[in-house]
């Protein structure tokens, strides 16, 4: 009995320490992604602690979890969409597409580039909602693999929604 109760106390601490890492890697992009999602920022907070707390709960009691990125962003996403419906206020928030524009040197540069970024802006309100959360979710650097566990979709339809996004981007860039 001392045993067991000493390997569920390890255990613990072990979930514990792993989770507080996992937590500051990736606390920001759940909660990102969450605001992409449309859930509103206080709510987005809430659940961000709510997806860690599972987490914590799912690897005290032993489960392994072979990805916890793609668990942490899966979980997200299906508490994400429970919240925004319940909320029924869907507040769409533009994702910082910004950090993808490389600073220039010249005004004409600029310029350009302003005009540029106008066009892709439009671009992607174009984009299904599909095509628009898989370059969101390739943008946090998950794999196709697991943007198809976040979304309940399979890598092949990820790979095509990326494609058609990209064609799409590509084709208004000028590129």
């Amino acid at each position: 009995m001392i045993a067991l109760s000493e390997q569920s106390a390890r255990r613990t601490f072990n979930a514990e320490e792993e989770v507080e890492e996992i937590y500051r890697e990736t606390r920001g992009a759940v909660c990102a992604y969450l605001l992409y999602l449309g859930v509103s920022d206080d709510r987005a907070q809430e659940v961000t602690q709510e997806v860690f707390l599972r987490l914590f709960q799912t690897m005290r009691n032993g489960v392994a979890i072979e990805n916890v990125r793609a668990w942490s962003f899966r979980v997200a996403h299906n508490l994400g969409l429970k919240v925004r419906s319940r909320e029924r206020a869907l507040r769409l928030v533009a994702p910082d597409w910004d950090r993808f524009i490389h600073p220039s040197d010249s005004a004409e540069r600029e310029l350009l580039n302003r005009e540029r970024k106008t066009r892709v802006a439009a671009a992607l309100e174009e984009l299904s909602p599909q095509q628009r959360n898989c370059l969101y979710l390739r943008s946090q650097g998950l794999r196709y693999r697991e943007i198809a566990e976040v979304m309940g979709i399979s890598a092949s339809s990820v790979n095509e929604f990326l494609r058609r996004a990209i064609a799409r981007l590509a084709e208004v860039a000028g590129e």
